[in-house]
């Protein structure tokens, strides 16, 4: 019963960020992809718009949720570095340009590569960061 809960705070969590993102990075990647002509320009900016799609919309939703205040910014920080930032480090610059910008290489429909180099990164990004926010959660009751 617990893992269950689990999985439905988690969905509940990161569903919503991770469908916009998937659609900022496939967007994205399309239109860079059509003014440069180069994979790897593309995935670097599909990565770039995933993120500011993900914790764009992560952030506003957390924040909404407390009242103003300089000390809940802080917490917002810290609780955002603490969840994201292990794993946001390896897939922002390491794994989700590679990702991205080799699958059009292996796989000629662009829109499925895109998508499938999305999906491999959100694997590799979700387990730690998952991890982190279930520490964070026992270490900050806030």
């Amino acid at each position: 019963m617990q893992v269950k809960n689990k999985i439905k705070e988690w969905f509940k969590r990161y569903s919503v960020p991770l469908v916009l993102a998937t659609l900022a990075a496939l967007i994205s990647a399309h239109v860079i992809k059509s003014i440069s002509g180069n994979n790897i320009i593309a995935g670097i900016a599909a990565t770039w718009m995933d993120n500011l799609a993900f914790y764009g919309y992560i952030i506003f939703r957390d924040l909404k949720t407390r009242r103003f205040g300089i000390a809940n910014l802080f917490k917002q920080a810290r609780n955002m570095i603490i969840e994201f930032g292990p794993a946001e480090y390896f897939d922002s610059f390491l794994l989700r340009p590679f990702y991205l910008s080799a699958f059009p290489y292996f796989i000629s429909n662009y829109s499925l590569a895109i998508l499938l180099g999305s999906l491999t990164a959100e694997i590799t990004y979700f387990i730690p960061t998952i991890f982190s926010y279930e520490v964070r959660k026992k270490i900050f009751k806030d």
